[in-house]
């Protein structure tokens, strides 16, 4: 994305976050702005938002392994989630994210707390990384879930 910039919620919003969710905040979640719309990997339309939450999982192993992934805010798959909707509707009476609205920020953290993130397909990883090893240059760009 052209003109990315990232704006973190973990410092400055801290207290908001805990205000407005009974999960408390100690994670980092990052708004990646940019000129242009994010694309939705379900619809394939333009998005309004897209954050990078944090993300995790048992290995193998069984020991447990923490990371980022992104999710995209679109108006038509999230218009019928409970913590989306309110954030869409700010979106469309606002126009754009502005992390200094503190009604913004409530809604963000809500649906970012929230949000659904498919469980990892570890087998598409597999592949993903075979793939990548015999060609690095024809590997695929879609997320892995």
């Amino acid at each position: 994305m052209a003109g990315q910039c990232r704006t973190e919620f973990r410092r400055r919003h801290q207290g908001a976050a805990r205000a407005g969710s009974t999960v408390a905040l100690n994670r980092r979640i990052e708004v990646i702005s940019s000129d242009d719309a994010p694309e939705c990997p379900h619809c394939d339309r333009a998005g309004l938002l897209y954050a990078r939450v944090p993300n995790g999982w048992y290995n193998a192993a069984g020991a447990r392994v923490e990371g980022y992934t992104g999710v995209v805010l679109c108006s038509d798959c999230g218009a019928q989630d409970l913590h989306a909707a309110p954030l869409i509707s700010w979106f469309h009476v606002n126009g754009e994210a502005n992390d200094e609205d503190r009604e913004f920020v409530r809604l963000f953290i809500a649906w970012a707390t929230n949000v659904f993130v498919p469980m990892l397909n570890e087998q598409a990883l597999e592949d993903e990384i075979e793939q990548w090893r015999r060609d690095p240059a024809a590997s695929s760009t879609t997320p892995i879930g």
